[in-house]
């Protein structure tokens, strides 16, 4: 492994992989209104797979550069003076535009391998028109990005009228193949019927430039994740403008991950949507970004210190905890791992707790393998009836 990589492994990570482990598949006795679970050997190598991946995506990253890191700091603490000044972080809808409905955007047939078959899709490819505000710090850069405007979006759509199911991946995901395979379509589209479309957030599958999906979202880059949460959400309420133009008069919204942050988000500006359902919900964004954080990163001295608390203050404009949900408490819905050790369960425990407690499903496993857990086809199924856009079992 390069000097570089290593360096950007996360210490407490390192330290904690073991520990947290165990402790994974022990009780969880430090989260009050999490289930407890029976150990076993299964959970065990789903924690460890979960804390696996979070150090090979560290180390895969790299580390900024002092001048870079003291950049990055410098437009933190600019943007809160302007946030402050602006009224956006007492009243964080206010942060948030009004995107304009897209009726209309090319739409070209395309197939992809969905397990032993191929399967046919429709691309749906449109200019995002999110830009941040004129006097944010880092507007130029996030705009100047060469591909990340342009929104590809993969649909689903049966010949008659369906309700529309908006589905929006995790990092790492953003292509047709890993999508349709994360969300398992066939259920979805064919045995409950559903159109679905899946936007790909920003910086992610197409959209974005690295080796991996996603891999500039690792980046300590402060305003870069305010701006992506804040587009995701833009692009995301245009793709349910537009499945209501194409006849759907019932528009769900589905997130896993990352995508369960957006979803959560969008669910506090967009009305109408016939449900919201995060899963395994990352909701926030500083402490994630803190346990992830280089350990060299600590070594620069006190002048690049990471000031968290500037950094929660900024990101608060896009977090899905300052905003209350557009949607009734009977639609909003939550699966979450109890031994997940990627976003451990007070996240999704602190989205229940916001959402007012609606129904949630905490599973026996992890993050990585999460989705493909059993009982969330049937949690998932029964959210779906539950909110009018499924058929009765």
């Amino acid at each position: 492994m390069p000097v570089g990589q290593l360096l950007a492994v996360p210490l407490q990570q390192l330290d904690s992989l073991l520990g947290e482990t165990w402790e994974a598949i022990r009780g969880q006795p430090r989260y009050p209104d999490v289930p407890s679970l029976e150990p076993s050997l299964g959970l065990l190598g789903e924690a460890l797979l979960d804390r696996t991946f979070t150090i090979s995506t560290s180390a895969m990253t790299g580390v900024p550069l002092p001048d870079q890191l003291r950049r990055m700091l410098g437009e933190a603490a600019s943007a809160r003076a302007l946030y402050e000044s602006r009224g956006w972080l007492a009243d964080p809808q206010s942060y948030h535009r009004e995107p304009p409905p897209l009726e209309s955007a090319a739409l070209a047939d395309d197939v992809t391998w969905d397990g032993p078959r191929r399967r046919r899709f429709g691309r749906l490819v449109f200019e995002s028109g999110y830009e941040p505000h004129g006097e944010e710090p880092g507007r130029e850069r996030w705009l100047d990005h060469p591909s990340n405007a342009t929104v590809h979006a993969y649909v689903l759509e049966h010949a008659e009228p369906r309700p529309w199911l908006v589905c929006v991946h995790g990092f790492g995901m953003g292509s047709p193949l890993v999508n349709f395979a994360g969300f398992r379509v066939a259920h979805l589209h064919e045995t409950l019927g559903l159109n679905l479309v899946f936007p790909v957030l920003p910086l992610h599958g197409p959209r974005g430039q690295r080796r991996f999906s996603g891999g500039e979202v690792l980046e300590p880059d402060y305003m870069k994740m305010v701006f992506l949460f804040a587009q995701a959400a833009w692009d995301v309420r245009r793709v349910v403008s537009w499945a209501r133009a194409r006849g759907g008069k019932d528009v769900g919204l589905y997130g896993i991950s990352l995508g369960g942050y957006v979803a959560a988000l969008v669910a506090g500006l967009e009305e109408g949507l016939s449900c919201a359902i995060a899963g395994i919900p990352c909701v926030d964004f500083p402490n994630l970004a803190r346990d992830n954080e280089p350990w060299i990163m600590r070594r620069y001295g006190d002048e690049l210190r990471v000031n968290w608390s500037v950094v929660r203050t900024v990101s608060h404009v896009v977090s899905p905890l300052a905003l209350s949900p557009r949607l009734p408490k009977e639609r909003r819905f939550i699966y979450a791992g109890i031994a997940d050790r990627i976003v451990h369960p007070d996240q999704p425990r602190a989205l229940w707790r916001h959402w007012e407690e609606p129904e949630i499903h905490w599973f026996s496993g992890g993050h990585v393998l999460g989705i493909m857990n059993g009982s969330i086809r049937e949690f998932l199924s029964n959210c779906l009836r539950s909110a009018g856009l499924a058929p009765a079992a």
